[in-house]
C-alpha cells in the first residue's frame, strides 16, 4: 500500500554564522565505516539464477522455521527452482549456505556507523522527509539518500538516514526536496516517529545533524 505525505510549497533558508567552522563535505558514502571487501556469492550467476537462488534460500528458511510445510505451494516452487539451479551446473547445497552468510554480513555492516565523524561539522546532500512542522514550517526533517525512502519503500540501513534538528524552521517547497544541510554531526542512533497519511511508522536513523544551514541543491554544474 503506497502511503503519501503532503507538505505545502514554501522555502526558507536557514542562515550559517561567518565565524562558524569551515565544514568539511561528505557523501553517503562517508557514513559507511570501511571494512574488507564483500565477496558476492553471485559473481558466477547471471541475474536470473541470482534471483531463484535468494528465493530459494528465503523458501529453505521459512520451512526450517515451521513458516511452511512441505504441503504449501512455495515448497513445490521451491522444488522446481532447485531442480532447474542443478541442472544448470550450480550447487545449490553449497550455494545455499554462501548466501545466508552473504546476507548476514550486509545486515551487520548495515547497523555499523563511522564514529571517527562525531561531532566534525559537516556539509551533506540528500532529500528531505518532514519529521516535525508547524503549518509549512519544518522543523526537523530526516536527511535520506533517494527519493521515496521511508514511504514508497523501505527505509535505509540505519547508516544512510540522519535526523536534522533546525534552530530556525526550514520550509520546503516539495515533499523529497533535494537540499545541502550543513552543520554539526552526532553519531548515535535514534528513533522518530514518521507520521503519513494512514498513520505512523517509526524510523531510526544512525546520524543526527543540529543544522544551521540548509540551501537547495546544487552540483558541480550548478543545477
Amino acid at each position: 500500500k503506497i502511503r503519501f505525505l503532503t507538505l505545502a510549497v514554501a522555502m526558507f533558508i536557514v542562515v550559517f554564522p561567518a565565524h562558524a567552522e569551515a565544514p568539511r563535505t561528505l557523501t553517503w558514502d562517508d557514513l559507511i565505516p570501511e571494512g574488507a571487501t564483500l565477496e558476492s556469492p553471485y559473481k558466477n550467476l547471471d541475474l536470473d539464477q541470482q534471483v531463484e537462488l535468494e528465493m530459494l534460500t528465503s523458501i529453505r528458511g521459512q520451512l526450517a522455521a515451521g513458516v511452511i510445510n512441505e504441503v504449501h505451494p512455495l515448497f513445490e516452487d521451491a522444488r522446481e527452482i532447485e531442480f532447474k539451479l542443478k541442472g544448470e551446473g550450480i550447487d545449490v547445497e553449497a550455494m545455499i549456505p554462501k548466501v545466508r552468510a552473504f546476507q548476514a554480513e550486509i545486515v551487520r555492516r548495515n547497523t555499523l556507523l563511522a564514529h571517527t565523524l562525531d561531532g566534525e561539522t559537516v556539509r551533506l546532500p540528500g532529500y528531505v522527509l518532514p519529521l516535525e512542522f508547524d503549518g509549512t514550517s519544518v522543523e526537523e526533517f530526516l536527511l535520506v539518500p533517494y527519493v521515496g525512502a521511508c514511504i514508497h519503500v523501505p527505509p535505509p540501513p540505519i547508516n544512510q538516514t540522519v535526523i536534522v534538528h533546525l534552530k530556525q524552521s526550514f520550509r520546503a517547497k516539495e515533499l523529497y526536496e533535494p537540499v545541502w544541510v550543513t552543520g554539526k554531526l552526532t553519531v548515535k542512533q535514534a528513533t522518530r516517529a514518521l507520521t503519513l497519511v494512514d498513520g505512523t511508522g517509526d524510523v531510526t536513523a544512525g546520524y543526527s545533524i543540529q543544522g544551521t544551514l540548509v540551501e537547495p541543491y546544487k552540483d558541480k554544474s550548478g543545477n
